[in-house]
């Protein structure tokens, strides 16, 4: 007994201080001086651990898988809380989960990997350690004849075998979907939104003046306020295209007041950068040249304030002209390719190209963008409730529509330059007007007798009316979004979700019918 004493102890002395408590525990219930029936805790304590041992192989993989999903579960909820107001069509719970459990998947896989290889390690140490023991007292498993030890070496080696051939096979699983995980990393780009990726990749490795594009003059305009989680991004993307398109094709043109968050000096910082590349820019920061309402909400004001901001960006182009393309963009994450994509629209064949915004309930500026016919439109995919729109959009092509915005927009300069300053040669325009006649157009509220709309919609609605330039797209490919979270989510694909139903800012019994189409009953 002695001896099975000390053999007990040596094996539990390689154990942490509690594993050596349990053993001793366990010791204790056996010996011979010690009844059953006296020691029942000892006795079911056993009973436990052994089934605990026993079951490990599947209990601990299935608290593991828990323990990772729930982590990941939280973290999702920490960047989108219960109260985060979203529109529930447009992130669907069951799409969330699988998101969630493609994350889990290859963690937990990893985790699994690690945990064969840290178990077979902890198994060598302890066998070691037993036959150490046993050499140590000149016994082995209590067998004293060489062929007893060696029948009992041999069935430790099967028993051993077997063992190592359910881990390798439990490792290779593992590492299985620990690298699918890698893979879906890798491959998370969709083919389809990186179109231009190699020659964006090609005009930063090979700069050169005259660009990559086909020598379009582009006017590049903006205006941003407190837009410091954006600003670094926005202008990685932006001096992409400036590559691509050349500096002697580009005019940087951004207006930037009332911020207190350092977007300013991210601006001036900028504003030297441009100065190095011979990028002809106008970087106004700190401006304060037109009032600030203090009332921002959805009115009038606003969207005077807006308009007179969002000309005085255009004022270099309206001042000296010389371009042929405005890029007007909002204040969203983009990446370089999309933007490529809104200027190739249609090889080039549009009046006014828009991106997609997207946001917490899908697409964001249901208030400006009509479908051809001037009805109003769904937040959620394929948007148009119109055949063509619809069509075009499951397809990933460019959607004809009566306005739109949409987070970044290009349109032809001409109808906003002075009748001196515009190209020569012919152009769209009212029947009852000659060019002489034809005013230039510029952002503005709506008028009296007018549907209360935004500037970003009466620019698109004086194209038509005034110049009539009615091949105007919006571009399901030109992905944008106002916050990085749904910028990823919409990105990668997962927010798809058909459902037939119009986005109405008001009473929908309220929507009333002009020339502009469907008009929003504020």
């Amino acid at each position: 007994m002695q001896d099975g004493w000390r053999r007990h102890i040596s094996y539990a002395s390689i154990r942490p201080r509690i594993v050596r408590s349990i053993a001793w525990l366990i010791t204790l219930s056996k010996r011979p001086s010690t009844s059953r029936v006296a020691y029942p805790v000892f006795w079911v304590f056993e009973v436990a651990l052994s089934l605990l041992v026993r079951t490990a192989w599947f209990t601990l993989p299935v608290y593991l898988f828990h323990y990772v999903y729930r982590y990941y579960w939280a973290y999702w909820t920490s960047y989108f809380p219960p109260d985060a107001g979203l529109f529930e069509p447009a992130w669907p719970k069951s799409r969330i989960r699988l998101v969630i459990l493609m994350a889990t998947i290859p963690t937990w896989g990893l985790c699994m990997a690690l945990g064969v290889v840290l178990w077979a390690v902890l198994k060598v140490l302890v066998m070691h350690a037993m036959q150490s023991s046993r050499r140590k007292h000149g016994r082995e498993d209590g067998v004293s004849t060489p062929s007893k030890r060696t029948r009992a070496r041999r069935s430790r080696m099967a028993t051993l075998l077997r063992t190592n051939y359910l881990s390798m096979v439990c490792f290779v699983v593992s590492v299985s979907m620990a690298l699918s995980g890698v893979y879906m990393f890798e491959t998370y780009e969709y083919p389809g939104d990186h179109r231009y990726k190699g020659e964006i990749e090609t005009a930063l490795r090979e700069p050169r003046d005259s660009g990559y594009f086909n020598g379009t003059k582009v006017f590049v305009a903006a205006m941003f306020n407190n837009n410091i989680e954006i600003m670094p991004y926005w202008i990685k993307e932006i001096t992409k295209v400036i590559y691509y398109l050349g500096s002697d094709n580009v005019f940087i043109s951004i207006v930037e007041g009332n911020s207190w968050d350092g977007t300013a000096e991210i601006l001036d910082e900028w504003n030297g950068t441009l100065d190095q590349l011979g990028v002809p820019h106008l970087i106004r920061t700190r401006d304060k040249t037109i009032p600030r309402p203090a009332d921002m909400s959805t009115s009038n004001p606003r969207i005077e304030f807006l308009s007179a901001t969002r000309n005085l960006a255009l004022e270099p182009l309206i001042e000296r002209g010389g371009y042929d393309i405005v890029l007007f963009s909002n204040d969203v994450f983009i990446e370089a390719d999309s933007i490529v994509e809104l200027l190739k629209t249609k090889d080039g064949e549009w009046d006014m190209v828009c991106g997609l915004d997207l946001m917490r309930w899908g697409l964001y500026d249901a208030w400006v963008v009509r479908d051809r016919l001037g009805r109003l439109v769904s937040s959620l995919w394929p948007y148009f409730l119109e055949d063509a729109g619809m069509q075009a959009v499951m397809e990933e092509e460019p959607a004809p529509v009566l306005t739109c915005w949409n987070g970044i927009v290009a349109f032809r300069a001409d109808p906003l330059l002075p009748i001196s300053l515009r190209k020569p040669g012919p152009y769209p325009q009212s029947a009852s007007l000659t060019p002489a006649q034809t005013p230039p157009i510029k952002f503005r509220r709506s008028g009296d007798k007018e549907c209360f709309s935004s500037e970003s919609f009466n620019l698109p609605y004086d194209l038509r009316r005034q110049f009539d330039m009615d091949r105007i797209y919006l571009n399901p490919r030109v992905i944008n979004s106002y916050e990085w979270k749904y910028y990823v989510w919409f990105k990668l694909g997962m927010g798809v979700s058909m459902v037939k139903a119009k986005m109405v800012i008001g009473d929908t019994k309220r929507v009333w019918v002009w020339d502009g189409g469907d008009c929003h009953p504020w």
